[in-house]
């Protein structure tokens, strides 16, 4: 059975506190070459791994850090390059295989999907497209560029039926959609405990779990 996790980084990988750790500062700099790696709390990568190890899961990042890989998963060495390298052999020397990366830019969905009103509605009027406010005024608008439509789109794309998680801190844009609403892992940035913890990891077993009684 084909398991997919769709991967957001920053909030789910590290968190405030982490960026605060006097530890982090004395094990990483910047200056030794560990580039974006640094940014990655060891801790948080380690749940991750254990679940795409138990779940047999690959990853398709869905995060703004998506754009140091390339569509396939293979590293993106004009982005960062030798950083990005070293950011790459991290997460798979911790299990977790980056097979691909979500599109960016207004998409157009070929499927009908059912949508939660209300958080669709509330996001709308507020607007949290920066630079994007002009065109980000309705609900239309919104959706083409909204990361849920970005994992939709990957999904059709591929022809993908298996089964699929979200691990996500900033979640409004995906539980736009009914469908991802019911497979989200909700982490957060701020907050001692903070990013991808055990509690994370038994819930996205358990949404594995569900999928299985219904594929």
């Amino acid at each position: 059975m084909d398991r997919i996790i769709f991967l957001d980084i920053d909030g789910v990988l590290n968190n405030a506190s982490f960026f605060k750790s006097k530890l982090r500062h004395i094990l990483y700099h910047e200056d030794d070459g560990y580039g974006m790696s640094t940014m990655i709390s060891r801790y948080h990568l380690f749940w991750l791994g254990l679940l795409c190890r138990i779940m047999k899961a690959k990853v398709v990042l869905s995060s703004t850090w998506r754009y140091g890989w390339n569509e396939d998963g293979s590293v993106n060495t004009e982005k960062q390059g030798h950083q990005m390298i070293i950011t790459d052999k991290l997460f798979r020397k911790f299990g977790v295989n980056i097979i691909g990366i979500t599109k960016r830019g207004a998409i157009q969905l070929q499927g009908k999907y059912e949508y939660n009103d209300k958080v669709l509605d509330d996001f709308t009027s507020r607007q949290h497209f920066k630079g994007l406010e002009d065109v980000c005024s309705t609900r239309s608008e919104v959706l083409k560029y909204a990361r849920g439509t970005q994992i939709l789109d990957w999904i059709e794309r591929n022809n993908f039926t298996g089964q699929y998680v979200i691990l996500e801190d900033d979640w409004e844009d995906v539980c736009f959609y009914k469908d991802l609403e019911k497979r989200i892992v909700i982490t957060y940035f701020y907050g001692k405990m903070g990013g991808f913890r055990l509690k994370h990891f038994i819930k996205a077993i358990r949404l594995f779990k569900a999928q299985e009684k219904i594929i």
